[in-house]
């Protein structure tokens, strides 16, 4: 298998962090709140050709469930697996959502208000049979979204 070469073919765009309630009481959750930040990628090409180019995808990272009382907590945060294990990450490459290890994801809140979001994801391509696995770095900046 090729490998995509995220690193070197887009960049991360601005994104959202997203707060939503949730409850399914078929399996016993309750309404909970949760998080999810998406962060869309420039358009690029894959280098898959039953792939439409260039690809137009973004990071989803869902199932965050936080104790924050406002958003400014948030600031100091590493939403890594590690320490968030019930949370979910893929990008949609390779006609599949290729699922995401949050290696680290600090995120600090700026003087204006919004966020930045460093991070390190090992991307699973090789689960779905659509490339090599790889890391992505990224940098980004992240609006609050209230629910």
């Amino acid at each position: 298998m090729e490998k995509i070469q995220l690193q070197s073919k887009t960049k991360a765009l601005k994104g959202a962090i997203e707060a939503y309630w949730f409850e399914n009481e078929s399996i016993g959750l309750k309404n909970t709140l949760f998080h999810r930040l998406t962060i869309p990628l420039i358009a690029f090409d894959s280098g898959l050709d039953y792939e439409e180019q260039p690809v137009d995808t973004k990071i989803v990272l869902d199932w965050y469930e936080l104790e924050l009382s406002n958003e400014s907590h948030l600031d100091g945060l590493n939403l890594k697996h590690e320490l968030y294990p019930d949370a979910e990450g893929s990008v949609y490459i390779g006609c599949a959502h290729n699922w995401c290890d949050v290696k680290e994801l600090k995120i600090s809140q700026n003087s204006n208000g919004c966020f930045t979001a460093v991070g390190e994801l090992s991307i699973e391509f090789e689960n779905e049979g659509v490339a090599e696995n790889e890391l992505f770095h990224f940098r980004t900046d992240l609006d609050f979204v209230k629910a």
